[in-house]
């Protein structure tokens, strides 16, 4: 074994590691006094101790080789990471564990796949593999270094255990689908769950959002869409990461495109020369250009105009309404959880206020029940959808008076109200409502109408725009046109993906 002297050394198997795998753009390791005895990383970096420096050129050459495989294949991005974390928790339900066995598949997978690249890559793979063996091992490392061996076709260690000849069986079809990975994560979890932790599977998963620093704020909305809530949590306690009500609809959200065109101006400016003849104005003669040309004007041979087009011009400028969002959270609306009322009314509430502070607007929201919880006017998204995801699970009596005095800070602004209609106190809150709808548009979502009170109904009418959704379905899009409506951007095109 031959120690690595300095930071040249390597330095250059770095870049070497980097070219073989065409450059990924991951950033240049830094070194650290301290041994990094989990992981390799810190701040956002791959950070080399004076430990593995001393392994020798070949083993740091494998552990570039083998980080630089996590990034760009296995789990390579945080919603793979995602999903191979949620497939792990279903059958693990600590999240310290779960996570380990996503590392430990990530691991098996990212080193068959390079095992089958080269002579070379499957000496370096073999070498950082019984390293491993020489140490002190636990039940769980035993297992996987013995399955290994016999995946791999080469003495690594020998294991006797039943869990060996089951992870033969999950990976038989080898580790190249990738539509397998979560059902092949899943199952080695449940076979490798009863045994001890030891050396495999430490430290956090490997995705390159963690590595680039943006864990936190990337979104996760395909997988958003398919857990409830509390599923979603954990998922993300496997990543490291802190799941929540608002995060989920904020997820959620991202994965609703809207795509808007302005409302265009048109213009007229002249282009090129064109003959002027009889038929034509004479008003449209340039006579300069025309004598230019010949000393003679003769119509239809010498005589010419300017030819005009028409063009696009910028839109114009106009005062965007700021936007106040009224939800109902009683108990009628079914609290937080896929395809509740609930769920579909915050979802849409969340992309309204998005969309409107992406105009310029500010924001407020009030969520109601029996009680009621206010976010006052502000430019800050978070403030608002802290509000919007409370559930109060009361009745429903709409504050009028509160709904009123957001209006009257904000003249002309845009009012959602979205509620199942179920109101126990709209006629003592009438002459509040009343005032609100002569210095705000007032919009209101009425969810189920086979459900609602037709005095009540009869009553809502006289305040704004009424949309009546049977479908529960429908409610995002009726919210998305309403709000695009007054905002006056013209043409949408919405699609959920």
């Amino acid at each position: 074994m031959v120690p690595l002297e300095g930071p040249s050394d390597w330095a250059s198997l770095w870049e070497k590691a980097l070219a073989s795998w065409h450059y990924p753009q991951l950033p240049r390791p830094v070194l650290s006094e301290k041994s990094a005895e989990e992981f390799p990383f810190s701040n956002y970096r791959i950070t080399l101790g004076a430990e593995i420096l001393g392994q020798g050129p070949l083993y740091v050459e494998n552990l570039f080789h083998h980080l630089i495989v996590h990034y760009i294949f296995c789990p390579r991005s945080l919603e793979a990471s995602a999903r191979l974390a949620m497939a792990a928790s279903k059958v693990v339900r600590d999240p310290g564990r779960a996570r380990a066995m996503v590392n430990i598949f990530c691991d098996i997978v990212t080193d068959s796949f390079r095992l089958e690249r080269s002579p070379r890559d499957e000496r370096m793979v073999l070498l950082g593999w019984r390293r491993l063996a020489e140490q002190d091992l636990s039940p769980l490392d035993e297992v996987v270094l013995g399955f290994l061996g016999s995946f791999w076709k080469s003495p690594l260690y020998e294991c006797r255990s039943p869990e060996v000849e089951l992870l033969l069986q999950v990976f038989s079809p080898g580790i190249r689908d990738k539509s397998l990975w979560e059902r092949q994560c899943q199952q080695m979890a449940r076979i490798l769950e009863p045994l001890e932790l030891g050396h495999l599977g430490r430290g956090p998963i490997r995705s390159i959002e963690l590595l680039e620093g943006s864990a936190e704020a990337a979104p996760l909305g395909a997988l958003a869409c398919r857990l409830e809530p509390a599923q979603y949590e954990r998922t993300l306690a496997v990543l490291g990461l802190k799941g929540d009500l608002k995060r989920w609809y904020r997820d959620q959200s991202y994965s609703i495109e809207i795509k808007s065109t302005g409302r265009r101006r048109q213009s007229t400016y002249p282009s090129g020369f064109a003959k002027w003849r009889h038929t034509d104005p004479l008003s449209e003669l340039d006579v300069s250009y025309s004598l230019s040309m010949s000393p003679w004007l003769v119509p239809g041979l010498t005589t010419y105009k300017r030819e005009k087009e028409r063009g696009f011009l910028s839109p114009l400028p106009g005062k965007v309404p700021d936007l106040l969002v009224v939800l109902d959270s009683s108990r009628s609306m079914g609290g937080h959880g896929m395809e509740t009322k609930t769920h579909k009314a915050t979802l849409a509430a969340f992309k309204a206020c998005h969309f409107a502070l992406q105009q310029g607007s500010e924001i407020g929201a009030i969520n109601f029940s029996d009680k009621y919880l206010l976010a006052p006017w502000t430019r800050e998204l978070g403030p608002v959808e802290d509000v919007l995801v409370e559930h109060l699970c009361g009745r429903t009596y709409l504050p009028g008076r509160a709904i009123l005095e957001m209006a009257e800070a904000k003249k002309g602004c845009l009012i959602l109200c979205i509620t199942d209609t179920h109101i126990q106190n709209l006629y003592t809150e009438w002459d509040y409502l009343e005032e609100v709808s002569t210095i705000a548009s007032f919009v209101l979502f009425c969810i189920h109408q086979e459900g609602t009170d037709r005095r009540v109904e009869d009553a809502l009418k006289l305040l704004g725009k009424v949309y009546y959704v049977n479908r529960l379905q429908d409610l995002l899009f009726l919210v998305v046109e309403a709000t695009e409506g007054a905002y006056g951007i013209g043409e949408s095109f919405i699609s959920l993906e």
